[in-house]
């Protein structure tokens, strides 16, 4: 057997032993996880939009640059807060004329208001993994309750890094002309769907 094939056969055979390893240190359990303050892992870190365009399409943007921190209770859920800036002068389209059209005074008036936040008020578990989290949503400089519906995915050290990571998955749908963002509508929808994916690390 060459040298290369018998390096590639134990190359992979530490690769499988450490991921059986990584996978024995993971929970998806929500009350095994470990409590702390858990700050948003930007990288890993996104809100997508979704919003009906002149009844033809379905269209898709993002928002991907987000800080916070989740304070997470895992023996008490309901005590948990979290507390995320989104960065609305970040939003991605893929078109770099929309972009700016979205944030001209018509749409998100990113220069007078480049922030978004959530400060999370209620925390209502739904299911083994599942909760509810209330908020207030600022955005555009106008301040309305929002409740996520969120599930849990895993927790534990990440695979890369090392470092105790919590993963989440979240939706809501928000009308936009509440918060003042009314340009084009009904052409343009009203309801915007968000679909917000994110990991969090612990802080030592």
């Amino acid at each position: 057997m060459s040298r290369t094939l018998t390096a590639g056969l134990f190359g992979a055979a530490l690769l499988l032993t450490a991921g059986q390893g990584f996978a024995q240190d993971l929970t998806t359990d929500p009350a095994a996880v470990k409590s702390g303050t858990y700050a948003v892992e930007p990288t890993h870190t996104k809100v997508v939009f979704a919003i009906n365009h002149l009844g033809y399409s379905t269209y898709y943007g993002t928002f991907p640059k987000a800080e916070g921190t989740l304070v997470l209770d895992a023996a008490n859920p309901a005590k948990s807060v979290l507390d995320v800036t989104v960065d609305v002068t970040a939003i991605s389209t893929d078109l770099k004329e929309l972009n700016e059209h979205l944030l001209g005074p018509d749409f998100f008036d990113g220069a007078k208001f480049p922030k978004a936040t959530f400060k999370s008020s209620k925390v209502e578990l739904t299911g083994k993994n599942k909760a509810k989290v209330t908020g207030n949503l600022t955005l555009k400089g106008v301040t309305k309750p929002v409740t996520l519906d969120v599930t849990f995915n895993q927790a534990g050290p990440n695979f890369i890094n090392k470092v105790y990571s919590v993963g989440f998955d979240a939706t809501t749908t928000i009308k936009r002309s509440d918060f003042g963002v009314s340009a084009y509508v009904p052409a343009v929808g009203d309801e915007v769907t968000l679909r917000i994916g994110s990991e969090l690390q612990l802080k030592k």
